[in-house]
């Protein structure tokens, strides 16, 4: 295989992700599923599809009707705040719970922003003992002998997608009974995700195991029969580690009292390399911006994506056909395969105009070519401190206001 290969994506779907399969034959993990075929087409349908009612009531439990919308919000396929503006417009008040959870995406997108790298570490000192354990083959497998946990474990293995409530549960235990270090699990978990995004991925894990919040997140077995509908419960033959209250769980789980502190994680760095000069000007086209919609796609000038095989390394076969998926409604998209700035390098192109993005990865990546980024649409247009984003509820005091209002206008 050259260096770097120009990918041609079959328009036939089956023989697309065959094709997928093929070219990163060390990904693992089955296809993707047709319910989560990539692409905006495929967002806008989610988009119109969804119950905004039965989402507001259901929505914390296992077969309530969540949107499915987040692999498509966390690759560009729809924006955030196209989102909302559409919901607000279509259903008004109805909306507002939906709202709130979009508010919570843009928060974690914000806190990235505004810390970068510091999230892959403790944003805070543990309020409880944490763990520091590997993560062990019976959780990396679902073997753990505990339906419910394995039944999450299969969904995120199977399908890359896991219910929230699922999410939070699995975390729990993971951190908090198992003791293992919260950033090899989130490592792990947002590698499988069809919607893995390392903010809300990451923040949410620091949630749970109390270095991004007040508190441990953790449940007991009256809990997961509530809000699982006894899917589990019911015909488990293990011996329950949730079934007691919150008070014996608390001694448990978190005695003897916290004696570490914060800790910090290495974040590789993406090696730099000596490049030939060139002058040509291209749109780079990364994995938050899948849309054919994008107005960067309107420029006059190559449009250029790259599976990186470092970048795209840990990513599980479903998520690279997700992301193949996009592409292949974005015909005017170069797709490449190999090192990304070589690939730049050998198209003669000298620098980049692409999204703004958070994620250190591809900025390192992107570097030697003089980024022009593109801001992309907030949820709602409003300066906020980092000092407000220390907590959800600072943030939301301040965008509550300008997002539950009932102007139609896009730009809030």
């Amino acid at each position: 295989m050259t260096v770097a290969q120009k990918l041609n994506l079959p328009c036939d779907r089956n023989a697309r992700l065959h094709y997928i399969s093929q070219q990163f034959s060390a990904a693992s993990g089955p296809d993707l599923a047709l319910h989560w075929a990539g692409g905006r087409v495929s967002a806008l349908n989610k988009l119109n599809s969804v119950d905004v009612d039965a989402y507001a009531k259901t929505r914390n439990f296992l077969d309530g009707a969540v949107t499915h919308l987040s692999p498509y919000l966390r690759h560009g396929c729809i924006g955030l705040q196209e989102a909302a503006h559409a919901f607000k417009k279509n259903h008004g008040a109805a909306a507002d719970k939906l709202l709130f959870e979009f508010a919570w995406r843009d928060y974690w997108r914000r806190y990235w922003h505004a810390h970068g790298d510091a999230i892959f570490s403790d944003m805070e000192a543990p309020k409880v003992a944490l763990g520091d354990a590997e993560l062990p083959d019976d959780i990396r497998h679902g073997k753990t002998g505990l339906p419910c946990m394995d039944g999450f474990i299969g969904d995120l293995r199977n399908s890359g997608y896991v219910h929230n409530h699922g999410r939070m549960w699995l975390a729990s235990y993971v951190l908090h009974h198992r003791k293992v270090d919260w950033r090899a699990a989130a490592d792990w978990f947002e590698a499988h995700l069809i919607d893995g995004d390392l903010a809300s991925n990451h923040l949410s894990w620091q949630w749970v195991a109390s270095t991004f919040s007040s508190k441990p997140y953790f449940f007991n077995q009256d809990n997961l029969k509530r809000y699982s509908a006894d899917k589990y419960c019911g015909d488990c033959q293990a011996q329950c580690p949730f079934n007691a209250s919150y008070e014996s769980l608390s001694e448990r789980l978190f005695s003897p009292p916290l004696s570490n502190s914060g800790k910090k994680y290495a974040v590789p760095l993406v090696a730099s390399s000596m490049l030939p000069a060139a002058s040509a000007v291209a749109v780079f086209v990364h994995d938050e911006m899948l849309s054919a919609a994008h107005p960067l796609l309107a420029q006059p000038l190559p449009k250029i994506f790259v599976f990186d095989r470092q970048r795209y390394a840990n990513w599980s076969l479903a998520r690279l056909q997700f992301v193949a998926d996009c592409l292949s409604e974005m015909e005017e998209v170069e797709v490449w395969l190999g090192d990304t700035a070589t690939v730049l390098a050998e198209r003669g192109i000298g620098q980049v105009l692409t999204q703004a993005t958070p994620n250190q990865d591809i900025k390192q990546r992107l570097a030697a070519f003089a980024p022009i980024w593109q801001a992309e649409p907030p949820l709602v247009e409003v300066e906020i401190s980092v000092q407000r984003l220390k907590r959800f509820s600072r943030y939301w005091e301040l965008v509550a206001p300008l997002l539950l209002n009932n102007t139609d206008n896009l730009r809030y």
